[in-house]
């Protein structure tokens, strides 16, 4: 697994509404109405993660889901994290907001 230079990153980053860069690992955070709408996309992600072999770091609370993607493997960001991304992006773009 190779890891992205900071300018493939960049790019990566320009291709995304949700994502932004924190201490070198890509983070989002979805906000839900309550816990139980927080905890159906997190079961969500999960099964994304277990699909792509990737453990992202994923905080549920009362009201939203914080996930960090890092390639542990790598010790760095890879196109594998941003594959992951741009998944869990279509679900929430797929989320009835209503």
């Amino acid at each position: 697994m190779t890891e992205l230079s900071k300018e493939q990153i960049e790019e990566k980053l320009n291709e995304t509404s949700i994502w932004s860069l924190k201490e070198d690992k890509l983070v989002t955070r979805v906000e839900f109405d309550g816990y139980r709408e927080a905890c159906f996309f997190a079961n969500s992600i999960f099964a994304l993660a277990e699909k792509h072999f990737h453990h992202p770091k994923i905080v549920v609370e009362y009201g939203g889901v914080e996930i960090d993607l890092w390639s542990h493997d790598a010790e760095s960001l890879t196109e594998r994290d941003f594959e992951l991304a741009e998944e869990i992006e279509e679900i929430v773009g797929k989320i009835d907001w209503r």
